[in-house]
């Protein structure tokens, strides 16, 4: 298994600017919700993104509307989508 950092370090390689983007768009988000956006980034999915950051279905989806709504998106926009294109 993975460490935290270890994830991080692989992900600034394969993704070098997507977290000074994101954070850019939205400079005011926790570590969770950068870490939930890099997860997103990746295409995983909710579930195997509250599995590998061991919280409940609850607190994701609060960290996905507060993420969202720092990102001023829209009802009608994807947050997966804004994400995939950073």
């Amino acid at each position: 298994m993975q460490t935290n950092l270890s994830f991080e370090l692989e992900f600034a390689k394969a993704y070098p600017s997507f977290t000074s983007k994101l954070c850019k768009s939205a400079s005011n988000l926790t570590p969770r919700e950068i870490k939930i956006s890099m997860y997103l980034r990746l295409n995983y999915d909710s579930k195997q993104i509250q599995s590998q950051l061991e919280i409940s279905n609850s607190t994701y989806f609060n960290a996905c509307s507060s993420i969202r709504k720092k990102l001023k998106l829209k009802r009608n926009e994807s947050l997966t989508n804004k994400i995939l294109a950073l």
